[in-house]
């Protein structure tokens, strides 16, 4: 019985001090997580929004809005909006112009680096659909009305936008951001006229505008 009490505590030892080396060490940190549960905070805001690049081969300014949820003053979640539309010639009677139309909006992914700094910088991408429009007018009796106004093509397009941005906090809750991206945009294939359009007409670099009302 002797033998038997000396073996079991014989084995017993090793998983005794792993115990005690257990119960003697420092408690751990907690999982770590890409959004940390024990410093939250949430904000939002919302901005008008403008956008100048090539557009049809001219200098379109696409006009719009976006919003979006703050997540610990790094993460964006929200979404946009942003339209533009060609301006047409006034004829003479009888004469013709074309022009295009643009919208498009969907969601917006936001990265915040260091927002806390009163000058600093984000990136966001923009991943959304819209629709591209070319239409067509004629001058009516004078040159100042029009008898008509109708539509010669009509098509969904895909939109991707990436983006990157430098930001100045002007106070708590007003921002204003000045910045670069590229539009990719699919969808369109067309001749009318003689005149081709494609995924190129409404695609290229961008500089964008944007001022921020919101707490976060």
């Amino acid at each position: 019985m002797k033998w038997f009490v000396l073996t079991f505590a014989v084995l017993m030892l090793p998983f005794t001090l792993l115990a005690q080396e257990g119960d003697a060490a420092p408690a751990q940190d907690p999982v770590k997580t890409l959004i940390p549960s024990d410093d939250f905070t949430s904000g939002g805001f919302g901005a008008p929004v403008i956008k100048v690049g090539s557009i049809d081969g001219d200098v379109g300014v696409l006009v719009g809005g976006r919003g979006g949820w703050v997540i610990n003053r790094t993460f964006v979640i929200g979404g946009g909006g942003y339209g533009w539309t060609q301006n047409m010639h006034m004829l003479s009677t009888f004469e013709r112009d074309t022009g295009v139309s643009f919208g498009y909006g969907g969601l917006e992914l936001e990265y915040l680096i260091q927002s806390d700094e009163i000058v600093h910088a984000t990136v966001m991408t923009l991943i959304g659909a819209g629709g591209f429009t070319v239409m067509e007018r004629f001058g009516g009796t004078g040159g100042n009305d029009w008898d008509d106004n109708r539509s010669l093509y009509n098509t969904a397009t895909f939109v991707i936008e990436p983006a990157a941005n430098v930001e100045v906090n002007i106070l708590k809750w007003l921002r204003i951001g000045v910045g670069v991206g590229y539009r990719f945009v699919t969808g369109i294939d067309a001749n009318i006229n003689g005149r081709v359009y494609d995924n190129s007409t409404v695609s290229g670099v961008f500089g964008v505008g944007t001022i921020k009302f919101g707490i976060y």
